[in-house]
C-alpha cells in the first residue's frame, strides 16, 4: 500500500509551495483528508441527450427528443444527487491547486475525484465516470422519485462531488441540493501527498528506511521492477538516492561515500571506489559515450547492462561477463576505465547463479 503523508509534517528541502507546484506540474495527487464534519454528495449534471439511433434521428425519435427536452425544462431546477457513503481522501483539482499555491488557502466548491479503501486496504481512485459506472442511477433514486427506466437513462451525466453540512443527510424531489451546498476551506498546511511522489524533496535521514519501490522512475538510481532483488544494484540504488537524489544539504564527498560503501556493503576498497564512481552525480573519470543511457550519473549503465546481458538468463555464462567488460571498457567500448568496467561487471552480476559466490576483490 502506498504511504500517504501530511506535507506539513515532512522535513522538506524546499517550500511547500514549490513541492505542490511540482506535483501540479507532474499531475500527481494532492489530497485532503475527508473532513468528519461534512457530507459528500455526488451531484449529477445532465450533459447530453442520448441519441439511441446514431447520428441520424428518425421522425419518431425527434419527437421523443422534443418531449424529453420539454420535460428537462420543467425539471432543470432540480439536480439529482446521491449521498456518498464513504471517502477517505479528496483529490484537489488543478484550478484549486493553482489558487492554493497563490494564496495558501482555497475554498473548495467541489472535487471530481476521491480515494477510498478497498477490501484489501488498498486505496482506489474514484472518479465521476467510475461512480456512474458503478451506480447507473443515483443510489437513492427510489427516494428521489426518479423513473430510472426512462427519464434518467435518456441523458448522459457528469458528476461533481460537492459538500453539505453533516446534519444534511436526506434529499427528496422537493429539495434543491444547490441551496444546501457549502464551500470547504482548505489550507496548504493541511494537504496530504503520496510519499513516493515527494521523495526528492525530503531531507533523507540515514536511519530512515528507503526501499527500491520508493525511488521514482525519474531518478537515475531507479531499478525496474523485474530487475530488483537480483544483484547489488538494489542496495547501491538506495545509497545513491539517499545521498544524492534526495538533495541532502551536505552530500558526502567521494572519499566519504567510499567509506560508507565499505562499511555498509562490506566492499573491498577498489570495488567501493568503482561503486562510488557509478553513484556520483558528477563523477571524476572516464564516463560512457552514450548519453541516452546515462548523462551525468553513470548508474544507469549498471541497470542497462543487467537488463541487456543477464535478464532471462537461467544459468551463469562466463561469456556474458566478458561481453559486459568489452561493452564498457576502453575506446572500443563505452569508454570506461579498466577498473571501473571490471568492478561494474562484478557489482551488477546476479546472485542467483549456482556458479558460486563472487570473489571479494
Amino acid at each position: 500500500m502506498q504511504k500517504i503523508v501530511e506535507l506539513s509534517k515532512v522535513n522538506l528541502n524546499a517550500s511547500r509551495d514549490e513541492v505542490v507546484q511540482h506535483l501540479l506540474k507532474e499531475n500527481k495527487p494532492v489530497l485532503i483528508f475527508s473532513p468528519v464534519n461534512i457530507n459528500i454528495w455526488a451531484v449529477y449534471e445532465r450533459s447530453t441527450y442520448k441519441n439511441r439511433n446514431g447520428p441520424y434521428l428518425t421522425r419518431e425519435d425527434s419527437m421523443y427528443r422534443k418531449v424529453a427536452r420539454n420535460k428537462l425544462k420543467r425539471s432543470e431546477s432540480f439536480s439529482v444527487a446521491s449521498l456518498v457513503p464513504k471517502a477517505e481522501y479528496l483529490r484537489l483539482g488543478s484550478d484549486d491547486l493553482t489558487m492554493l499555491i497563490k494564496n495558501g488557502i482555497v475554498n473548495l466548491k467541489f472535487i471530481t475525484e476521491f480515494y477510498l479503501y478497498t477490501e484489501n486496504f488498498e486505496l482506489e481512485l474514484m472518479s465521476g465516470e467510475k461512480y456512474i459506472e458503478i451506480h447507473e442511477v443515483p443510489i437513492n433514486a427510489k427516494e428521489l422519485g426518479i423513473n430510472w427506466q426512462s427519464d434518467f437513462h435518456d441523458y448522459n451525466y457528469n458528476i461533481k462531488f460537492s459538500f453539505t453540512r453533516k446534519s444534511f443527510k436526506f434529499l427528496s424531489n422537493t429539495h434543491f441540493i444547490v441551496n444546501e451546498l457549502e464551500d470547504l476551506p482548505t489550507k496548504i498546511d493541511s494537504v496530504y501527498v503520496f510519499e513516493r511522489d515527494i521523495l526528492s524533496f525530503v531531507h533523507q535521514d540515514v536511519e530512515r528506511k528507503i526501499d527500491t519501490p520508493d525511488i521514482p522512475e525519474t531518478s537515475p538510481y531507479y531499478v525496474k521492477d523485474f530487475l530488483r532483488n537480483q544483484s547489488d544494484l538494489d542496495q547501491l540504488s538506495i545509497l545513491g538516492f539517499r545521498y544524492y537524489w534526495g538533495k541532502t544539504a551536505n552530500p558526502p564527498k567521494v572519499k566519504g561515500l567510499v567509506e560508507l560503501i565499505i562499511n555498509q556493503l562490506k566492499y573491498a576498497p577498489k570495488k567501493a571506489e568503482a561503486a562510488a564512481f557509478f553513484l556520483n552525480p558528477n563523477p571524476n573519470g572516464l564516463c560512457g559515450k552514450t548519453k541516452l543511457i546515462a548523462d551525468g550519473c553513470q548508474f544507469s549503465y549498471l541497470t542497462y547492462c543487467l537488463e541487456r546481458f543477464w535478464h532471462n538468463q537461467e544459468k551463469y555464462n562466463k561469456n556474458i561477463t566478458a561481453q559486459i567488460i568489452k561493452f564498457l571498457e576502453g575506446t572500443e567500448g563505452e569508454g570506461f576505465s579498466s577498473d571501473n568496467a571490471k568492478y561494474a561487471e562484478l557489482i551488477l552480476r546476479p546472485r542467483k547463479f549456482p556458479w558460486g559466490p563472487k570473489k571479494r576483490i
